[in-house]
């Protein structure tokens, strides 16, 4: 063990690299691990000397007019921004030295009083943010202080820039980057116990800190997050190696607001295996006071109640705080927008330009969850419909990349929040410009509303089946839960796509292959039931698509259980028989798009329980069972996830609703993909054995011998199932939700008008018949007297019969006539939307539901699922250039490297 007065050996760390990439070059994790292992006392000292060192610097006066002292107190925040992770990792024997390290009393180096490493180290790193001449403007005459708490940028609450040097920039990113890494525990925190254990770091700063630095530094980083970074220092060349640092500073600085913001304190103790985690750290020593370098965090009021940067954003409330924030948000977007789409992107885009748009959505999401006020101003504002516009335009670009999914969740989750606002969601029936997206997304519909072109949007999600997409669907499913009461004139092609959509979900088989899909099904129920009650006579597409599948509804009806299990049953048989057959040569690494494109096999190949939306609205026209696709994965997160988007206003499931599953199954009530087919009556006998892509093959045996063998077999597959944790659904799971779907009012609806449809379309069929025989008789009486060829003379048509060409035309017109008349869809949606309707409806009074939205709320899984993704962004950004994070044993995520 080294002495502490051996200067020659711990010297070296902050005289000799010149910069950051000598230090993670040079200090390999291979030898901080062997040091931290074998000479755990050296690993200590060599901290406590580093940031002995770097307290001594910090308060030398004059020290940024020293470059040699400023180039020391670099290299100090970088050794400890290389060592501290490797702090939070488990050691080999299991053990964490988190504990011994930072939140410890021991003596000081040099002075030998006691004091608590982890407190000091966050109280200098915040102290160094506001440090005169290192990252901010040396002070005025008159002011003393070496910490000066200001706002680094203009905007909210500071009307004017400090005017701050590269330098100053450069050294805000190095500084801001070890606060990160001293606030990174969580990341080496099991992802379900990440919300029981305490981030000791984190509650320093956002508990217990004086509010004047709460502000400044809220201030300063929503401020330089939200900077336009149009003019940098750096070319913005997409293939240039370095980062404008200006970019690394508003990136860091978003990262830093996100992980304050996103923090909550535990109960004051949790259970942390047999030992009790202290929230705070251990008890406060007030002789340690003497030897803190800033009196900030240990003098100001200690809340210990609330988050401060939570309590502060909440606050504002000046309509022009909102712009700026509005403002700044849009513009993020709209630039990656713009950047996606234009040809040049590639070359004039800076190297962390298009990882913004995330940043911002996530930063959007966070404000409108703490700040009611300003959730009131974006419904109300006018670019409101083209933020909704933009969001759109991200989720349809990003749904196909897995790498996007966070982005597109959030931005669900967003719009399920803003769909909770009758306001909004009634603004959503104004025209849809799609002149702003690419060809690629437009729909050819002129009457296009916004609320259309977001339902279309939902079903090509749907439609995609992605796995990694699971978690939006009941986000999805509940944005246009919220927004039915409101539906006004939606087009032909939504409302096809709407009654698709339910057609898919309230299959047999569908509905009983997960637990969950009874959710989705109650979702697009009460659309209808909404729209029934509500909105009928405003949209008539909608009432007609509706009539013409009103046996999608009438199957809910007779819904049987042993019939639904057969389907599901067969279709299980048949994939599992696919993938015995699949040819041994054939490739396995095809393409989305040679997946997609593949033919029935290869689909069915894909899943087991889940049924794909695509294969299935496919099918449907056809008349066929929908095709399983890609295989679920059951994640604990993903069980919370739907109770977040129930909601408080969603009543939650019985016990008898969960069904019967194996015990200890914490998966059967996950976000997991799945998307059924159609069947509007029972299963034909030999449908899964003697029919496959529409043709038909001959079947061995009687009618009768073919039923009895698929029923034995769908019997015995239901009975096994596929795995031990396959969902098995159950006659008292079905009663708990089948007798409260609210379908009688829509049958009594859709019957009633059936009638009145079938009656009209027989009108203009017998006008169409009557119109095309008068046609008929005009076009023969203009050939009943023909010239003779090489004669004068007239002949009558009884002696001249017309010819086969002139009959052929006549019968052709004749038929063009009755094919153009006798289409009743133009009349049918007419009188759907006139008052004649209305007076044929029944009366509907007594079922009349109320207009609630379901809400969104913060469950432990959707808590965990974000900061999961808060984390996972700053350790993918944190690789380059250097990987802080990097071979370190991070435990909230999985790391997969790419090959």
């Amino acid at each position: 063990n080294l002495p502490d007065s051996a200067d020659d050996a711990w010297s070296p760390f902050w005289l000799l690299p010149d910069g950051p990439h000598d230090v993670f070059s040079l200090v390999t994790p291979a030898d901080i691990r062997r040091i931290r292992d074998h000479a755990q006392e050296n690993f200590i000292k060599l901290i406590d000397k580093v940031f002995d060192r770097l307290l001594i610097l910090k308060g030398t006066k004059d020290m940024a007019k020293n470059p040699a002292s400023t180039k020391q107190l670099l290299n100090c925040v970088r050794i400890l921004t290389r060592l501290i992770p490797f702090v939070y990792e488990a050691c080999p024997d299991g053990g964490v030295m988190e504990d011994i390290v930072l939140w410890t009393q021991r003596p000081r180096p040099g002075s030998g009083a006691d004091y608590m490493l982890g407190r000091q180290m966050v109280s200098a790193t915040v102290d160094l943010l506001f440090t005169s001449g290192f990252t901010v403007p040396l002070a005025t005459v008159g002011e003393d202080s070496a910490v000066r708490y200001t706002i680094w940028e203009n905007g909210i609450g500071q009307t004017s820039s400090l005017g701050s040097s590269k330098e100053h920039v450069a050294n805000r990113v190095e500084v801001l980057r070890l606060l990160l890494v001293v606030c990174s525990q969580t990341m080496y925190t099991p992802a379900a116990r990440s919300i029981a254990l305490p981030n000791r770091a984190l509650h320093t700063i956002a508990y217990n800190s004086n509010k004047r630095m709460i502000l400044c530094l809220l201030c300063s980083l929503i401020n330089t997050s939200l900077r336009d970074r149009a003019q940098g220092w750096a070319i913005p060349y997409r293939g240039s190696a370095a980062m404008d640092p200006s970019d690394e500073l508003s990136l860091h600085a978003m990262q830093a607001l996100f992980i304050l913001l996103d923090y909550q304190a535990p109960a004051s103790k949790v259970a942390n295996g047999d030992d009790s985690v202290d929230v705070a750290g251990p008890p406060h020593d007030p002789e340690s006071d003497a030897n803190t370098p800033s009196m900030v965090l240990v003098t100001g009021t200690s809340t210990g109640a609330q988050n401060l940067f939570r309590v502060f954003i909440a606050k504002l409330h000046r309509t022009q705080e909102f712009d700026y924030l509005f403002t700044n948000i849009m513009r993020l977007l709209e630039e990656a927008m713009r950047a996606n789409l234009s040809i040049l992107a590639s070359v004039t885009k800076g190297p962390t330009k298009h990882v913004m748009p995330q940043e911002a959505a996530i930063l959007l999401w966070v404000l409108l969850e703490n700040n009611s006020p300003f959730k009131d101003y974006l419904v109300d504002h006018n670019s409101s419909l083209k933020l909704f516009a933009v969001l759109l335009y991200f989720m349809l670009n990003g749904y196909s990349d897995p790498a996007q999914a966070g982005m597109v969740r959030t931005i669900s989750h967003i719009l399920h929040y803003l769909s909770e606002d009758s306001r909004f969601a009634t603004r959503l029936m104004q025209p849809f410009d799609q002149s702003i997206l690419p060809s690629a997304m437009r729909i050819v519909d002129a009457s296009l509303t916004h609320a259309d072109f977001m339902i279309n949007t939902v079903f090509t999600l749907l439609s995609a089946s992605k796995p990694y997409l699971v978690p939006v669907y009941s986000n999805l499913l509940l944005l246009v839960r919220n927004v039915s009461p409101y539906l006004t004139q939606i087009s032909q092609t939504t409302a096809d796509k709407l009654v698709s959509l339910f057609d898919i979900i309230s299959s047999p088989a569908f509905i009983i292959s997960e637990p969950y899909h009874v959710r989705w099904l109650i979702y697009l129920i009460e659309v209808f039931d909404y729209v029934v009650h509500y909105r009928a006579v405003d949209n008539p597409c909608l009432m007609y698509s509706m009539v013409k599948a009103r046996s999608y509804f009438t199957r809910l009806r007779t819904f049987d259980i042993d019939k639904a299990k057969a389907e599901l049953a067969l279709l299980r048989e048949k994939k599992s028989k696919t993938e015995a057959n699949r040819t041994i040569g054939r490739s396995q690494t095809l393409s989305v798009g040679s997946q997609a494109a593949g033919d029935l096999a290869e689909n069915v190949a894909n899943s087991m329980s889940s049924l794909s939306l695509t294969s299935a609205a496919a099918s449907a026209k056809e008349g066929t069972p929908g095709i399983p696709s890609t295989p679920a994965a059951s994640t604990a997160e993903e069980t919370g996830y739907l109770k977040v988007a129930d909601g408080n206003s969603s009543p939650a499931l019985s016990d008898k609703a969960r069904g019967k599953r194996p015990e200890n199954d914490s998966s059967a009530e996950a976000d997991t993909q799945g998307c059924a087919g159609k069947s509007d009556e029972p299963m034909d006998k030999g449908k899964g054995k003697g029919k496959e892509k529409g043709k038909d093959k001959s079947v061995e045996g009687s009618p009768a011998d073919v039923a009895a063998r698929d029923k034995a077999k769908a019997a015995k597959a239901a009975m096994s199932g596929s795995g031990q944790h396959q969902f098995q659904p159950t006659a008292e799971w079905v009663f708990s939700w089948l007798p409260d779907l609210p379908l009688d009012p829509i049958i009594a609806v859709l019957d009633t008008l059936a009638v009145h449809i079938d009656r009209i379309t027989e009108e203009v069929q017998k006008d169409a018949e009557t119109a095309a025989a008068a046609a008929a008789a005009r076009a023969a009486s203009q050939q009943t007297t023909k010239q003779v060829p090489g004669s004068d003379a007239k002949v009558d048509s009884q002696s001249h019969p017309q010819s086969p060409t002139n009959s052929s035309a006549v019968e052709n017109l004749a038929f063009s006539i009755s094919a153009a008349s006798a289409d009743p869809t133009r009349t049918i949606v007419h009188w759907l939307s006139s008052d004649a309707m209305v007076q044929a409806m029944p009366d509907l009074e007594e079922s009349m539901p109320e207009i609630r939205p379901r809400l969104q709320g913060l469950s432990p899984a959707l808590v965990i699922w974000f900061r999961s993704l808060l984390w996972s962004m700053i350790y993918s950004s944190g690789m380059k250039p250097f990987g802080i994070w990097k071979n370190t044993h991070v435990k909230l995520f999985v790391v997969k490297h790419s090959v």
